[in-house]
């Protein structure tokens, strides 16, 4: 006896509110990068750079006593570039600071470029998936012309990548600079010797997130003043989303880190005075009936503004098909 399987289609009670989408193919958020306010004084476009007000307090960037000095020998007044830059000038590097130099790996291997600009120390910004699949990428340490000058890599891919080897690249840096150094603390930016050239393939993309968190971690500036910064003497840098990406999550870091480190010094501060002083905030605790009134004060404030906390406001991802 045969049969016949029929497929019955039982209809949904329920409507899709939203379009399904493949949360996969998410991309990096898009970010806008302002332009900085010029002032056109004698006819040469410049601006400057607020810096942050605090004190290096450790170690883990290099001598405090060098980093501070550093900051205070040279603000970040800077003359844009935007009216004498040449197509050709993406070919060379430029210095951002007096002692860091930003450029392609063509710069790198330039004899005369890097004997002229008395380059001392010039570290790679490679991709991993890059090194991986070709193992001699940008090797500074291959190059024939740069025999003497001592070398670094520094390879990223994720913001995971970068935060965890930022910090013992940013510190090699400033150990090399303290290395040449003609007196310290630095008084004046020709007391520093030393040179330093940060490149990539292009000079454009992946090391000026390298410069900029250098800017972002000595001078306490943000993410957008650094890439102000870097462009205004290399005006061809193109960062993509994802690199921009990476600079505001590590402000974000050195925000906390900084918040943090306030804190600690503030608490030392109270430590440090009469012992009746530090223990008078501390021995003003509530007690339960304080913390049951404290509670109906802020009931009583949300319903005379309207306000409760019961009801929540959103759209469900499903509605009845009869509504």
């Amino acid at each position: 006896m045969a049969t016949n399987d029929q497929t019955i289609s039982i209809p949904s009670p329920y409507t899709q509110s939203f379009p399904y989408s493949d949360k996969r193919q998410f991309e990096s958020p898009r970010v806008h990068v302002p332009p900085p306010i010029l002032d056109y004084q004698d006819g040469k476009p410049s601006f400057h750079v607020t810096t942050d007000t605090f004190k290096h307090t450790n170690a883990e960037y290099g001598n405090p006593v060098l980093l501070d000095s550093m900051r205070s020998c040279h603000s970040l007044h800077m003359i844009h570039s935007m009216l004498s830059w040449r197509y050709e000038m993406r070919r060379a590097a430029q210095p951002v600071l007096p002692y860091l130099y930003l450029g392609p790996s063509s710069a790198a291997r330039d004899h005369a470029f890097l004997e002229a600009s008395g380059i001392t120390l010039m570290i790679a910004v490679r991709s991993v998936k890059a090194v991986q699949a070709r193992p001699a990428f940008l090797n500074p340490a291959s190059f024939i012309l740069t025999s003497g000058i001592p070398t670094l890599s520094f390879d990223f891919d994720s913001t995971y990548d970068f935060v965890s080897k930022l910090r013992s690249i940013i510190k090699s840096i400033n150990e090399h600079i303290e290395q040449t150094c003609t007196k310290l603390p630095v008084e004046t930016v020709s007391d520093i010797a030393g040179k330093v050239l940060i490149f990539c393939e292009s000079g454009n993309n992946r090391s000026p997130v390298l410069v900029a968190a250098y800017l972002m971690i000595i001078y306490g500036v943000d993410a957008f003043s650094a890439i102000h910064v870097i462009q205004s003497q290399r005006f061809c840098i193109t960062m993509s989303d994802d690199l921009k990406n990476v600079l505001l999550d590590l402000q974000h870091i050195l925000e906390a880190q900084r918040t943090v480190s306030a804190a600690k010094a503030q608490s030392t501060d109270l430590y440090s005075l009469p012992s009746q002083l530090s223990r008078s905030p501390l021995s003003a605790k509530r007690n339960l009936d304080d913390m049951e009134a404290s509670d109906d004060d802020m009931e009583s404030d949300s319903s005379e503004y309207g306000l409760s906390c019961s009801i929540r406001e959103g759209v469900a991802p499903f509605t009845d098909s009869g509504d």
